[in-house]
């Protein structure tokens, strides 16, 4: 079992690394007690946040909430539900009355087909884990222009930066409108360049996801260097 030390605020932990905890700080999502030690069991940044300390793991699925913001791939239409991907363990279902549109029974191909993306809300998440999505609410609708591109619900943090200061730099170097999902999805509306641009940043830090906060503020400046 390997001995890390939490002198510092974030550290690339793997399952088995032992964190030392002299303050007593408690044990969060990636981290279990054994007996009086904190172990790490998924490989990650270790995180500190009000006396909890926790794994920010790489490269896992996201797990949706009633309210989150989040970007749907239609797989499938039954008579009255589309199915969507919205990245998570299940598919998401948006039933018609759901919808923005006065949709009738088995027309739902008129409206969105398999293939389209849409920008909805988590509504509810029952008790076998089906998630229901919404578009009625203000700005959710079908994406029918940009791109869609994936960065990963646990590169949303560095993606926006603190208090939003990336998202917005990004925003003024590309010149593209830019919404972000809590499922790791962006949606880009923009000039074709300003796309490219936004799209070559978002492979960047998927290809450095162990970055931390500051490092990923580097990156993105050096991407706007180098464009």
């Amino acid at each position: 079992m390997n001995e890390v030390y939490f002198g510092a605020r974030e550290r690339l932990v793997i399952p088995g690394d032992k964190i030392e905890n002299e303050k007593g700080h408690s044990a969060g999502s990636g981290i279990v007690k054994i007996e009086r030690d904190l172990v790490a069991t998924q490989v990650g940044q270790l995180m500190e946040n009000n006396g909890t300390i926790y794994v920010q793991a790489f490269n896992s699925a996201y797990m949706p909430r009633s309210g989150d913001l989040v970007i749907g791939n239609v797989t499938s239409m039954k008579s009255n539900i589309w199915m969507l991907d919205i990245g998570g363990p299940f598919e998401a279902l948006l039933p018609m009355s759901l919808s923005p549109w006065n949709v009738q029974f088995g027309d739902l191909e008129e409206h969105m087909v398999v293939g389209d993306y849409a920008l909805l809300r988590v509504q509810e998440i029952d008790s076998q884990h089906g998630v229901v999505c919404t578009m009625k609410g203000i700005g959710l609708r079908k994406i029918s222009t940009g791109v869609v591109e994936y960065v990963g619900s646990n590169s949303i943090r560095q993606f926006i930066g603190t208090k939003g200061t990336n998202l917005q730099k990004i925003k003024e170097f590309s010149g593209c409108r830019i919404t972000v999902a809590d499922n790791g999805r962006i949606w880009i509306e923009g000039e074709d360049e300003g796309i490219l641009q936004v799209r070559e940043f978002c492979q960047s830090l998927n290809s450095n996801s162990n970055f931390n906060h500051s490092k990923t503020d580097k990156l993105l400046q050096n991407r706007m260097e180098e464009i």
